[in-house]
């Protein structure tokens, strides 16, 4: 059987296929040709102890886990399925063929799932009450979803013991959060009838204990759980209600011994969001295990499934320099919580006073960490979010809210109305909001009006009579390239208009120190850094809109899966995963041509290059992209593309 499948640890039992050699057990064996099926009255093969079962369990409402349960207990607890990740429906059927195959088959026919055999002449199937570990055990999505989730406990090669967090949905390991200390000593982890749980090296010496139980497997039912939040517990259940313990008799339940590791909360990735999902904060509860939470002003992007991470309630700040809004936020105290990575900006010998003003002032400060004269900036996403029992760890969290609800009708400078005349124009109305500098909005348009490409919408005019001003385009009638990209299919995609302008330099210009101007998530690393700004600030801008284009969606969306909400991060781990596929999973077109995929994702890749010396220019992009200069294998971006 698959036993990366199984995402508990336990001395329980294996659905076990027996070849012609093995001597026949007092359990009751099952013959070739036998079979169960997915209905609600259920049957199933039983263990010779008649404390485990073998059949189909229904899921809430939907449908069917093949699975091993203790079948003694009330509560049926479930400690191995096969086919978590894909619920069958009434009337599938697992079956041992005749020809020694054991399959799980939907009511079509179509194969969900297959036993992995070793060698051939299966003569019957049989459940013992025995089992082994297998090479890893990976956790369920949540408690109500057997699906493989974000962590695993695994011995690997090395030796080592660990729980890591792993990349969904491409399905590999990320961080290591517990570590036994073995590399090159570590060779099986061993869960004995005494009800330990142990690692030992090669001649079978112990090495480390990982847990250890009070009662032996005679006394009590124990089972060892990678459970979905990533704490690894062992638990127990007492056999008769005779048992006692140091405060008297144990409780006719699961009780779990120490967790491991004793504070979840304190998980730190590099790459990934941290316990819980972005823009969250862990917290450990009464029981000691990890509960997520929102911040002020945020609330979780799916309620029922709030490890993948929160969303804010309002419209974020504006950017535009003239009007900064900073009158329409607010800073609110968070004691002891704290977002430890991916400062973008760090201040010492500061006041808290000066602290907040430079949160509030700066349209990308997200939440500002202000203690012992130290000041810390965040933007979104925010990672690795943790509270601390210890009031005094850390220093005060000031978390960025909206003083007010107000809808904003628009973002930089597009549309709020729009017309078609008879002349096919159409007319863009600025928002009297955005007010720059009479100079720089001529030198903006007047830059526009000279830019001509078969590829760019042309601006034919433009308005600029005190607070009234209109930009006067050709009128495309395959609507915004938003439209196709991210509200269905896009075929014909002619012309681009409104991509942003960073910057523009004068003409004996090659960089600049300004302040921050363009759309959030095409901005480059180095506006956070006061870093001098070139024109390859705009094949950042390029690079992340190629992404966009390639997989047909934006550059950070908080609905999606933690590892997925953030486009740059995501691609670059399917290229350097080999699984650019995924990008492209609903374009059959795109998929049955992936060398031109790989290529176009290379070339964004080396235009969202951190160190804007390393990326391309514009010229030889266009190079690349026609064939005319080899893409060569671009170096990993920086995780500071992260944030948006």
């Amino acid at each position: 059987m698959d036993l990366a499948l199984s995402y508990l640890l336990s001395f329980l039992l294996l659905l076990l296929l027996l070849p012609y050699s093995t001597i026949a057990q007092t359990s009751k064996n099952q013959s070739l040709g036998s079979s169960l099926t997915a209905q609600k009255e259920n049957s199933y093969w039983a263990s010779p102890s008649g404390d485990f079962a073998f059949g189909f369990q229904q899921v809430g409402n939907g449908g069917y886990l093949l699975a091993i349960w203790f079948n003694i207990l009330p509560e049926k607890t479930i400690v191995w399925s096969a086919n978590g990740n894909d619920l069958v429906p009434s009337g599938s059927k697992v079956e041992l063929t005749k020809d020694g195959q054991f399959l799980l088959n939907d009511p079509t026919g179509n194969e969900i799932w297959k036993a992995a055999l070793v060698g051939t002449g299966v003569a019957y199937a049989a459940m013992l009450d025995s089992g082994n570990f297998g090479s890893k055990l990976v956790a369920h999505y949540s408690e109500g979803n057997y699906s493989n989730g974000r962590f695993q406990f695994t011995l690997q090669m090395g030796g080592n013991l660990v729980l890591e967090t792993r990349a969904l949905p491409l399905d590999s390991p990320n961080s290591d959060y517990w570590l036994s200390g073995t590399v090159g000593n570590g060779f099986e982890v061993v869960f004995n009838q005494s009800g330990s749980i142990y690692l030992t090296d090669i001649n079978g010496s112990i090495l480390q204990t990982i847990t250890s139980s009070a009662g032996s497997t005679q006394d009590f039912y124990q089972r060892a759980v990678m459970e979905y939040d990533g704490v690894f517990i062992h638990y127990v259940y007492p056999k008769n209600s005779t048992n006692t313990n140091i405060a008297g008799r144990w409780p006719m339940a699961w009780s779990n011994l120490p967790l491991i590791p004793p504070n979840m909360c304190l998980l730190t990735e590099d790459m990934g969001s941290g316990a819980c999902g972005f823009n969250s904060y862990c917290k450990l509860g009464n029981d000691q295990r990890p509960t997520c939470l929102c911040p002020d002003g945020y609330s979780f992007i799916d309620p029922n499934d709030i490890m993948k991470g929160c969303k804010q309630n309002f419209q974020p700040q504006s950017c535009d320099i003239a009007n900064p809004e900073t009158d329409q936020f607010d800073l609110i105290n968070m004691p002891n919580v704290n977002w430890p990575l991916f400062d973008y900006a760090h201040f010492q010998g500061q006041t808290e006073d000066w602290c907040r003003k430079a949160c509030l002032d700066d349209c990308f400060c997200a939440v500002v960490i202000f203690g012992a004269g130290q000041c810390w900036k965040k933007k979104i996403p925010l990672s690795n979010g943790r509270h601390y029992q210890d009031p005094t760890a850390e220093g005060n969290s000031l978390i960025k809210i909206r003083k007010y609800n107000s809808t904003l009708q628009c973002s930089g400078t597009g549309a709020d109305s729009k017309k078609k005349d008879r002349s096919t124009l159409i007319l863009i109305v600025l928002n009297n909001r955005v007010r720059e500098g009479d100079l720089e909005f001529n030198a903006e348009v007047s830059a526009i009006g000279r830019t001509n490409h078969r590829n760019l919408v042309q601006l034919l005019g433009f308005c600029n009579e005190g607070q009234h001003r209109l930009l006067v385009y050709e009128f495309m009638s395959n609507g915004s390239l938003a439209s196709f990209l991210f509200e269905g299919i896009h075929c014909q995609i002619a012309r681009i208009s409104d991509f942003g302008l960073a910057k523009l330099l004068k003409t004996d210009q090659t960089r600049t120190t300004t302040g921050i101007r363009g759309t959030k998530g095409y901005v480059a690393p180095e506006w956070f850094r006061s870093m001098p700004v070139t024109v390859k600030v705009d094949v950042y801008s390029f690079g992340i809109l190629l992404l966009e284009l390639i997989c047909c969606r934006k550059n950070f969306d908080a609905k999606e899966q933690e590892d997925l909400m953030i486009l740059a991060d995501w691609a670059y781990d399917c290229f350097k995963d080999m699984k650019l596929e995924l990008l492209v999973a609903n374009d059959e077109e795109a998929i049955h041509d992936m060398k031109r995929v790989e290529k176009y994702v290379m070339i964004a890749i080396w235009c969202i290059q951190e160190d804007p010396s390393i990326r391309p220019t514009m010229k030889k992009v266009v190079q690349m992209m026609e064939g005319a200069v080899e893409v060569s294998v671009p170096p990993t971006p920086s995780s500071f593309i992260s944030s948006i």
